[in-house]
């Protein structure tokens, strides 16, 4: 009797301790997501001191390619303080932060006025002139966390065309994105304040994440329309577009075309995030370019070199389970590259 006592309460605080420490990750989750609020609100404010002092010395970042590098916050701060002092009226501003345990996945939209010259080492000794021009450019973020709430590792999805196109420094580029430009609110703007903190506690996170995998269980090319509610709601540059399911299939041309070249091709999820509604992957994207194809009447002839190509996406599932609304970003430059599209960027 003794020893089935002493078990009982052993389980029973086995049982308690799990759920505090179900707790406490939830609460980092929370409090994760509130560190990076407070971070924005900073820099907006013109503390960016605050958004180097939330890094780790050493911490772990890609640098437009598909792997993690060592960096310190000096190197983000002395980027950042060039694209600052180019734009003083920089502004960071978030669409979406969604948090799970040690992570957090962000869409961010900068803005910021180009009238000063823009002058950073590494893209050569000479000063890039302004030209006074607004510019707006979108990323996404996995950050993660430690137990101390300092990011060590931050993976940054974003096309820098775009913003450079702007500052007048490459070529100008525009986003493209199917679908009809939607005038005035869209998607999540158009919920109320509680009908939008509903979105975040609706316990769906297996289920979305669960999505994600029978999404890239079809393949390139697959037909993903039945992923998609008819239509949804597809985030781009320049706003939001409404898609149907029609546009949704046709979008999987490109897809098949880097499954016919790449037929070795395979995708990984190195990080992915869910909250409520809401979940987001990072999604690397791995094939060699071994067969000949018509790329939309180009041919392409095979290289048999290999391509890694990465971006991001963050989605909001409705209560049947079907995308709503959508965010991807990425740099698309070296799968173009290398399919021989487009010639390489630089000497």
């Amino acid at each position: 009797m003794r020893r089935s006592t002493v078990s009982i309460i052993t389980v029973l605080a086995l049982f308690m301790l799990s759920g505090i420490a179900a707790f406490a990750q939830e609460d980092n989750a929370q409090r994760n997501k509130q560190i990076y609020l407070d971070m924005v609100a900073q820099y907006n404010a013109g503390n960016r001191e605050t958004f180097y002092g939330l890094l780790t010395d050493p911490f772990m970042m890609n640098q437009g390619d598909p792997m993690l590098a060592t960096m310190s916050p000096d190197d983000v701060r002395a980027y950042d303080s060039a694209l600052a002092g180019a734009m003083p009226d920089i502004q960071m501003n978030p669409s979406v932060v969604i948090a799970q345990g040690d992570w957090i996945a962000t869409h961010v939209t900068w803005t910021g006025t180009f009238t000063e010259p823009f002058s950073f080492a590494p893209f050569g000794p000479d000063a890039f002139p302004a030209n006074n021009a607004a510019v707006t450019w979108t990323e996404m973020n996995f950050l993660r966390f430690t137990a101390e709430g300092l990011v060590d590792v931050a993976w940054l999805l974003a096309e820098p065309t775009l913003m450079f196109g702007q500052m007048g420094m490459f070529p100008p580029t525009e986003g493209s994105r199917t679908g009809t430009p939607i005038e005035g609110a869209a998607g999540y703007q158009t919920l109320s304040a509680d009908e939008l903190a509903t979105t975040f506690t609706s316990g769906n996170e297996a289920r979305n994440l669960g999505m994600f995998v029978d999404m890239i269980g079809l393949g390139f090319g697959g037909d993903s329309s039945g992923f998609y509610a008819d239509p949804y709601v597809a985030w781009g540059f320049g706003g939001a577009y409404s898609v149907t399911a029609a546009q949704t299939a046709e979008q999987a041309a490109f897809p098949a075309m880097l499954a016919m070249a790449m037929p070795d091709a395979a995708m990984e999820q190195p990080v992915t995030v869910a909250e409520g509604d809401w979940a987001a992957t990072l999604i690397t994207l791995s094939g060699t370019f071994s067969e000949d194809i018509e790329f939309f009447g180009m041919p392409l002839t095979a290289t048999g070199e290999t391509i890694t190509w990465q971006f991001g996406a963050i989605n909001r599932f409705n209560a049947d389970g079907k995308i709503v609304e959508e965010w991807i970003e990425g740099d698309s430059t070296p799968l173009l590259v290398g399919l021989g599209i487009i010639p390489p960027m630089g000497p």
